[in-house]
């Protein structure tokens, strides 16, 4: 048996095949959601330190450009924390799409949503949002004479800036969603139930007024519903 630098004693040899063994027995490995979670939350944080290593150079030179792009941008304010489902993801207070810089006015905090089958499937075409997110994130936003009940107009933006004309709109039982353009936005991001997370931010266009969302997504492996948390 080879020897390998380093290893004193063939006990310690042992542990180490022992050790690479079981790593590489991971990948037929089936993950519970909460393990699959975990290990998520684990590598974005291994990520995010990697990245602002590398990226510790040039920060204080985008800071001072990143505050005069957002100098109009403001959080609402008394907004309490909305919801996130999971621990490790942290999205800016302001959404960072290149094409709104300086159009943002009053936002509001983002709040994250795990699809579910009926807000992928076309028959229904529309992505319903939580009446606590609602009363913290739109509400606050609406002018005196809109009316949610009769549908206001908005325009959704993805992370690249693309619009989306939609429907914002309370039906009875106090059901809220945004319908009509959101079928194109899902097909164009081919957005999956329980897999795909869209993380929304409300705003009012500085230049136009207009009520705004922004509309971001990310894929994770997970299968079924998960708990929602309160961001702190």
């Amino acid at each position: 048996m080879a020897e390998l630098k380093g290893i004193e004693s063939p006990e310690e040899y042992k542990e180490i095949c022992w050790a690479a063994l079981c790593v590489a027995s991971l990948k037929h490995e089936k993950l519970s959601s909460e393990n699959a979670l975990a290990l998520h939350g684990m590598k974005t944080k291994f990520a995010r330190q990697i990245r602002a290593r590398r990226d510790k150079p040039k920060a204080q030179k985008e800071s001072d450009n990143l505050t005069e792009e957002r100098v109009n941008a403001q959080n609402l304010p008394g907004t309490p924390n909305l919801f996130l489902p999971l621990s490790s993801y942290f999205p800016p207070d302001i959404p960072s799409v290149p094409c709104l810089n300086g159009l943002i006015g009053r936002c509001s905090k983002p709040f994250e949503k795990q699809l579910t089958e009926s807000d992928v499937k076309v028959s229904q075409c529309r992505l319903s949002i939580n009446k606590i997110d609602v009363a913290h994130a739109v509400m606050p936003l609406l002018k005196e004479e809109e009316d949610s009940s009769e549908g206001i107009p908005v325009k959704v933006y993805d992370a690249d800036g693309k619009e989306y004309p939609m429907t914002f709109i309370t039906w009875s039982f106090k059901l809220h969603v945004l319908k009509e353009g959101w079928i194109n936005f899902c097909n164009d991001h081919s957005l999956l139930a329980h897999q795909d997370f869209v993380t929304l931010w409300v705003f009012r266009n500085l230049q136009t007024d207009d009520l705004c969302f922004v509309i971001t997504s990310r894929r994770l492996e997970v299968f079924e519903a998960i708990k929602r948390r309160r961001l702190k």
